[in-house]
């Protein structure tokens, strides 16, 4: 009995280890001003992505203009229009992938795995 609460116990501080880095950096994640923002518009959820300063991008879902559901914020190395990208929360990467491609003069974005 008390291995499995152990386990139990361990596994649930494991898996809170991103948000705790996020906890970690957030102040600084909150003072960087948005540098870029896209929008990809869909039926009822709407798709963000901000890119700030600080090395720090937010990706974000809203249901009709309202609060945010789901949030994957993380931080970025840029080489030239590339983003290397490091989410806090790993289900991130199952959504966007873990590359950006920018091209600031048709302001789009494309994600690669």
């Amino acid at each position: 009995m008390k291995i499995a609460l152990l386990t139990l116990f361990l596994s649930g501080l494991l898996s809170c280890a991103p948000l705790h880095s996020f906890k970690r950096d957030r102040k600084l994640f909150e003072q960087s001003a948005v540098t870029m923002k896209f929008i990809a518009v869909a039926d009822m959820n709407d798709s963000y992505f901000e890119i700030r300063e600080n090395n720090f991008f937010e990706f974000y879902r809203q249901l009709f203009d309202s609060v945010k559901n789901t949030q994957y914020p993380g931080t970025y190395t840029r080489t030239g229009d590339t983003l290397l990208l490091n989410f806090y929360d790993k289900k991130g990467i199952d959504i966007l992938g873990t590359k950006a491609w920018l091209n600031p003069h048709k302001k789009e974005i494309r994600f690669f795995k």
